[in-house]
């Protein structure tokens, strides 16, 4: 089961995660997000484990613990399908929007 964590400190590492988890049941992956450009953590991460069972009791029992001061937020990960992340990222097609020949310019 894949896990989602929120809300981590920017110090925390894979290897945290994994001491973290590691009572409740194997950890398979352990992966802090980081910004692609310049390689800082965005405060978000993502553990692995097996069998589900245990997965489900961690989110449960870790949810709102402190992890390096810091109480994170966890919940199951739910990988969508690609198109419906297309089809939120161009949900603003429904409402009304200024051409650009009708902007106001200052001047």
């Amino acid at each position: 089961m894949n896990i989602f964590i929120g809300n981590l400190s920017k110090t925390v590492t894979a290897d945290d995660l994994r001491r973290a988890f590691a009572g409740y049941g194997t950890v398979v992956n352990a992966i802090v997000m980081k910004d692609s450009a310049s390689g800082k953590p965005l405060g978000c991460a993502q553990v692995q484990v097996e069998p589900a069972v245990a997965g489900k009791e961690a989110i449960v029992d870790l949810d709102f613990a402190p992890l390096k001061g810091q109480p994170i937020h966890t919940r199951e990960c739910v990988p969508r399908d690609k198109r419906d992340r297309r089809a939120r990222a161009l949900s603003y097609r429904g409402t009304e929007r200024r051409r650009a020949e009708r902007r106001r310019l200052k001047g």
